[in-house]
């Protein structure tokens, strides 16, 4: 049974999945935040743009829950950088196309190293047992979350 007083395994998956959140964000995402001088989003956008390659304003803004406005924002600072490219789209000139420059795969390159090394020294502390049990539990979650993409 959950803290919510349900014995359903989807509300103890979900349940699990919330209280897992914050806990990655606070150790993990914010490792090197600032240090690489990049932001979490901008590096979440770098991120996105490098593995599905030039997306939407809009089909960024629903992936990352980001309001319009904000992604507006976020891209022409990203633009003002030189990480990203903001063209219009030729089967629609209302929609802009994004895609990551050279500098900006270099930049996530850099930002990516430096919160390797931060998230390593998070897993110092670490016996090998925890560790493998983690590596193992974390390679099962990727499987099974590729299953709802």
């Amino acid at each position: 049974m959950t803290k919510w007083g349900t014995t359903d395994i989807r509300d103890r998956v979900a349940d699990s999945l919330l209280a897992l959140m914050p806990l990655y964000h606070r150790h993990i995402m914010k490792a090197g935040a600032g240090i690489s001088g990049i932001t979490i989003a901008q590096y979440r956008v770098l991120g996105l743009l490098m593995k599905s390659g030039p997306l939407s304003m809009s089909e960024i803004g629903r992936y990352m829950y980001i309001s319009k406005p904000s992604m507006t924002t976020l891209a022409d600072s990203m633009t003002d950088h030189g990480w990203i490219e903001q063209n219009q789209d030729p089967r629609d000139r209302r929609v802009k196309k994004i895609s990551i420059t050279p500098e900006g795969k270099k930049h996530l390159q850099q930002a990516f190293g430096i919160y390797r090394g931060d998230v390593k020294r998070l897993l110092a502390d670490l016996d090998n047992a925890d560790l493998e049990q983690l590596s193992a539990s974390l390679n099962e979650l990727q499987r099974i979350f590729a299953k709802l993409e």
